[in-house]
């Protein structure tokens, strides 16, 4: 009996040694599975609140990166407010810009790395059917569909029976009216396609800000005039600049945003007042949208100049 109890003993005490060293070795493991916090090295917060979207990659709960709270990929069709952004050296030494960022509904939030996040609204799911291309409205783009497109326009106005559009100067080649991606298109007298938003039930603001859209490339140092009395879009033939802090940071810290090159007495697009830049067309995205960097605007002069590959390279994605 008394061997038997020495057995049974040892065996427990066995048991028991072994549990603690399983323990031991469980939070051994725990501890190195646990990421190491980031140094956070300087935040800023911008002055303005832009509009972007995140394509992948995490967001973070904090600057520190050590708590994943979302997914990117869950949320690219989800536009953010771009708030701060934080320069911080990661457990591998290696210096890295974060932004944090803020959906416009205030529920998904996080930190995530600076090129995983792109200027502009987030782009809307492409159409299932591939047969019918339709623009926002639902139409067939590139259409003159009198009776559709008429609905469209408040306040009794029909513009297919008018060589004007209605509230501007702006004479007509034709009555016909076609369908874009988010807008509506004519024909000016001279040729060139002027866009405009289709106007809201009891609105008639947008319709002031037809936009003529001048063909062509122009060369950046161009002397731009405008006498036409509405507003007209120029394109510039050239690359833009890559965005630094100030156009100029020297530290090595860098957003990497591709924006169109600084024309003096000009101003981007992104900078307007949001209700203001809202009214425009978005003329295939070159402004109001992901594209809005590679916009300037002057307000006194009711001139647009966009440069075209600057915002190919920023939908490049």
């Amino acid at each position: 009996m008394k061997v038997n109890k020495l057995i049974v003993s040892a065996l427990t005490i066995l048991s028991v040694s072994t549990m603690g060293l399983a323990t031991v070795a469980s939070n051994a493991d725990t501890a190195l599975a646990k990421t190491k916090a980031a140094k956070i090295v300087k935040t800023t917060t911008y002055k303005a609140k832009h509009k972007v979207h995140v394509t992948k990659g995490n967001l973070y709960s904090t600057a520190k990166l050590t708590k994943v709270s979302h997914k990117a990929k869950n949320y690219k069709r989800t536009t953010f407010y771009r708030i701060k952004k934080a320069k911080v050296v990661k457990s591998n030494k290696k210096k890295a810009v974060y932004n944090y960022v803020k959906s416009t509904n205030g529920k998904t939030k996080g930190w995530i790395w600076h090129s995983y996040v792109k200027n502009g609204k987030a782009p809307k799911a492409k159409a299932k059917s591939l047969k019918t291309k339709r623009n926002a409205q639902g139409l067939k783009k590139g259409t003159a569909n009198k009776t559709a497109i008429n609905k469209l326009m408040p306040d009794g106005y029909t513009l297919t029976k008018s060589k004007k559009i209605p509230g501007t100067n702006i004479k007509l080649k034709s009555s016909k009216v076609y369908t874009a991606d988010e807008d509506l298109y004519m024909i000016a007298k001279n040729g060139h396609r002027v866009y405009l938003k289709p106007d809201k039930p009891g609105k008639t603001t947008y319709r002031q800000y037809a936009t003529e859209v001048i063909p062509g490339l122009k060369d950046p140092k161009t002397k731009f005039t405008n006498n036409t009395g509405h507003w007209i879009m120029y394109s510039v033939s050239g690359n833009g600049i890559k965005e630094t802090d100030s156009h100029g940071d020297k530290d090595g810290w860098s957003d990497n945003g591709r924006i169109a090159a600084p024309i003096k007495g000009y101003k981007y697009f992104s900078d307007l007042y949001d209700p203001i830049a809202g009214h425009f067309p978005e003329i295939g995205w070159a402004i109001n949208s992901t594209g809005t960097n590679a916009t300037l605007y002057n307000w006194d002069k009711k001139i647009l100049i966009n440069t075209p590959s600057v915002n190919k390279d920023n939908l490049s994605y």
